[in-house]
């Protein structure tokens, strides 16, 4: 389920961004610029994602970009009233897209961490199966939020599923896979 919230994660700054961009009263170019730019951190990071994950483990890769992405919702959030609400919207996009850099592979990677060896198949469909519906969730929960509350209340939502994501990550990511497992070829 940690997999699932990272990837709705995902799946809602591409929504909550452009959203709230219209919300304070931007332009398009100006949302387009801001958005992009997010996605140029995200890009930028693939490369250091992978080098993390395996330096260091998966869990350095995905908690720190669960945290970022979570904080970065639930702050955002709380700047649609500010006088420099489109300031804080860009500064805010660009750290959800250095937070979803950051765990770039980290999905995949995990699935064919955990996947039996013998069958890995039938667990890694179930994996993709379960990553996907969490990232055609987060569209539908964002709109739902938005249409009885409001945008920064769904906002928040989707931060606080993030921050609850980084919870399950923090427990259920394997610590150690066996030396033997990481060297072996596949069967």
């Amino acid at each position: 389920m940690a997999a699932a919230a990272l990837s709705a994660t995902r799946s809602a700054r591409q929504v909550v961004l452009p959203l709230w961009g219209v919300s304070i009263g931007l332009d398009a170019q100006t949302i387009a610029v801001v958005v992009g730019v997010s996605g140029a951190l995200d890009f930028a990071l693939f490369y250091a994602s992978g080098q993390v994950m395996d330096r260091f483990g998966r869990l350095w890769a995905a908690l720190p970009a669960m945290l970022i992405m979570g904080a970065g919702f639930i702050a955002l959030a709380s700047t649609h009233d500010l006088p420099e609400a489109a300031m804080w919207y860009a500064l805010f996009a660009a750290a959800l897209g250095v937070g979803n850099g950051m765990s770039s592979g980290i999905l995949m990677t995990l699935g064919a961490d955990l996947a039996p060896q013998a069958d890995p198949a039938a667990f890694l469909g179930s994996w993709r199966t379960l990553t996907d519906a969490g990232g055609a969730a987060a569209p539908l929960m964002v709109s739902a939020l938005t249409a009885v509350w409001s945008l920064s209340l769904a906002t928040g939502a989707v931060g606080a599923f993030a921050l609850l994501g980084a919870v399950g990550f923090l427990r259920w990511i394997p610590r150690f896979v066996p030396h033997e497992r990481q060297n072996s070829p596949p069967r």
